[in-house]
């Protein structure tokens, strides 16, 4: 091993996308046949499918039960050449810790990469996201040669920061961040190190969903090393060699076909936080892409500068993991996921930036930056794809989480700490042809899902007051975004639990709308300390609320401390029957919202969808409070009238932008926002 490795490797972390092909995987091609070809890589997809459905079944974590999951298979120098996942940024990430293994232990008598060895990581400067996802990988041996690797990373919601669930709101460096281990043999001659399990162990609250969680990781790549043995021992290493190869070329020259049917250009798009912790500052994304030939150059000069003593910094390769939710999901749907995706992108990245974290800075709130970014990547993706295929052009989903997390003891006396599963309830955002979905999923995990009530209540100390749609959660348009979700939990059966929460959008819009659409309206927290609700729920009280907008409102029937938060609060201890409520926010709009069919606000109305000021004020749809009966004239004219004023308000761009720029946000807004333009 070499001195570097006892410090951090900044040479293998640029190796995203894909290794030079060796003389074997040269030699190899030309025997393949196009037939064999397309049955293996259907096989090599089953066995990553089996692979993460194994792995999804046999974990403890939220993530892990409810699909946070990326299963791959990657070639023996560490490039994934499949991927069973949702969670498409795992998709060009997680080579980089298998290359590490690759680079520091194959020659290295002390460790080496052995038959039935097992491989550990979760340090995001490897894995490019946060310290909470977590990886495992196993090297394939054929003949006593190397021959891939297989391997499942998942999102287990506790690394032992200095607040439960993976996430800090309140971290100063990356010695608050929790456990950041690089890839470590955990395991050899097919048994884990029960040492290695319990050092692991002890970095964190909660060691049992922990050690199962890096349990059934293996367990599921177990499962695949037998599937991809049967392989081997049908068509021979040189085949599987091979075709793993020619599964990353045939992806890189389709993906480089697909992008040069865009019109080159300059498309540019920037994206605000509003969070930095606790604190509500502003912080700037500044995205570029110009689209030349068959390739992107992604460009983020004027972005915010880093943060040496806050959380929210992130490492650049977390960045490309992210603009893969849009190319893997929208663009590059009809392709394989690996990393020869990245064959068609180039990145620029500001050397004192908070998109490229450096030395001991934090990267707890990294998904902040990350998801954020991606929003943008959604909107100049619309823009770029709209000419090639407009259907996929839609409106962006919510980005802004808005999620707690918690810690302490459930009723079982076991150790917790995770984070809740309504993360993956969010609205879809609205499509060019239709509204978005109604609670579709989480954007970067599409294949995930929120739970069911009765399974959390099952092992968690927590009571659902109600979990149903939040009809004030997403953006307006000609088509609406899907609705997101409201929830309160409170804390019961235990004498008191730590609660906290994390998300962005309280102050500036998390997730903007497409050609016109709006913006998803900001979220927050509501707490109610000493709580009265036990006591109306044992009455059986009509006046206990039943969806988010009652909670809210001023004169309800619930007495006590209530306090309103940003998306992300501090994490504080809550006593049995106090309450939560937090609204997870909804898709983005797409289109006017004066070209909206009169009849689909009046059907969402009907369906408590939205508010009737909603309907008067920004679709100008006129019908009676009673019936629901449409008046088509009298919308048509409120239409006209609205269209009149917005002509009336209007002003040329350069008068326009000259008054803008005299507007300036209060120096406490911007003190972590770099250069502010001036007129």
């Amino acid at each position: 091993m070499s001195s570097l490795a006892y410090g951090r490797d900044y040479e293998v972390v640029q190796r995203l996308r894909p290794e030079p092909m060796t003389a074997e995987e040269a030699t190899s091609q030309e025997k393949i046949e196009d037939i064999d070809f397309e049955i293996f890589r259907h096989k090599m997809n089953m066995i990553a499918q089996e692979g993460k459905e194994t792995t999804m079944k046999l974990g403890a974590s939220t993530g892990m039960r409810w699909g946070d999951v990326a299963f791959a298979v990657y070639t023996a120098q560490g490039d994934m050449a499949v991927v069973a996942t949702g969670i498409w940024f795992h998709a060009v990430l997680g080579q980089i810790p298998v290359k590490y293994i690759l680079k520091h232990f194959v020659d290295d008598p002390s460790v080496r990469i052995n038959e039935g060895d097992s491989f550990f990581w979760n340090d995001p400067f490897y894995g490019g996201v946060h310290g909470a996802d977590m990886g495992l990988a196993v090297p394939v041996f054929c003949q006593g040669k190397l021959v891939c690797f297989v391997g499942a990373v998942v999102h287990t919601g506790e690394n032992g920061g200095t607040d439960p669930g993976g996430l800090s709101n309140t971290a100063r460096s990356r010695y608050d961040d929790g456990l950041l281990c690089p890839p470590i043999k955990v395991g050899e001659r097919y048994t884990l190190r029960e040492d290695i399990l319990t050092m692991i162990g002890s970095h964190v609250r909660d060691p049992r969903t922990m050690i199962l969680d890096i349990k059934a990781r293996l367990a599921a790549s177990r499962i695949a090393e037998r599937r991809i043995q049967e392989v081997l021992g049908d068509k021979g290493p040189e085949f599987f060699i091979g075709s793993l190869r020619r599964i990353l070329s045939v992806t890189a020259e389709a993906a480089k076909k697909k992008v040069a049917l865009l019109s080159d250009g300059v498309y540019r798009q920037p994206r605000f936080l509003d969070t930095v912790g606790t604190e509500s500052t502003l912080m700037k994304i500044n995205l570029t892409i110009t689209k030349k030939g068959h390739g992107f150059l992604f460009d983020f000069e004027g972005s915010s500068p880093m943060l040496p003593d806050k959380p929210l910094n992130t490492y650049f390769h977390g960045i490309l993991g992210l603009a893969m939710v849009y190319f893997c999901g929208w663009f590059f749907h009809d392709l394989p996921a690996n990393n020869g995706l990245l064959e068609t992108i180039e990145w620029r990245f500001p050397e004192d930036s908070f998109l490229n974290a450096k030395g001991e800075v934090s990267t707890s709130l990294a998904p902040f930056i990350q998801t954020a970014f991606s929003q943008g990547m959604f909107l100049c993706g619309a823009r770029m794809s709209y000419n090639l295929d407009p259907l996929r052009a839609g409106a962006a989903w919510y980005t802004g989480f808005g999620v707690p997390m918690f810690g302490g003891f459930n009723q079982w006396g076991e150790p917790m700490a995770d984070i809740f599963a309504e993360i993956n309830s969010t609205g879809c955002g609205a499509r060019p042809d239709m509204d978005g979905v109604d609670c579709a999923g989480s954007y970067f995990a599409t294949m995930s899902d929120c739970g069911d009530v009765e399974t959390t209540e099952e092992d968690r100390p927590f009571l659902y007051l109600f979990r149903n749609y939040f009809r004030g959660s997403y953006g307006h348009g000609k088509y609406r975004g899907g609705a997101g979700l409201g929830y309160c939990i409170i804390p019961f059966h235990v004498p008191w639990v730590g609660l906290g929460a994390f998300g962005y959008g309280s102050k500036f819009p998390a997730t903007v709308g497409i050609f016109g659409g709006y913006a998803v309206p900001p979220t927050f927290v509501q707490t109610v300390k000493g709580s009265n609700m036990k006591e109306l729920l044992a009455q059986g009280s009509p006046s206990v609320p039943v969806n988010v907008e009652q909670a809210l409102e001023e004169n309800s029937a619930e007495t006590g401390r209530r306090e309103r938060h940003n998306s992300s609060m501090r994490v504080q201890p809550f006593q049995n029957g106090d309450t939560l409520y937090l609204p997870v926010g909804g898709g983005a709009g797409y289109g006017d919202a004066l070209e909206r069919d009169p009849e689909a606000v009046v059907a969402d109305l009907r369906d408590g969808m939205v508010t009737c000021w909603a309907a008067r004020n920004v679709y100008r749809v006129a019908c009676d409070d009673g019936t629901l009966r449409l008046d088509r004239e009298k919308t048509q004219a409120l239409r006209e009238e609205a269209r009149a004023w917005r002509k009336q308000r209007g002003k040329p761009y350069g008068e326009f932008e000259k008054e803008w720029l005299k507007l300036r946000p209060r120096d406490e807004v911007i003190k972590y926002y770099g250069p502010y333009p001036v007129a």
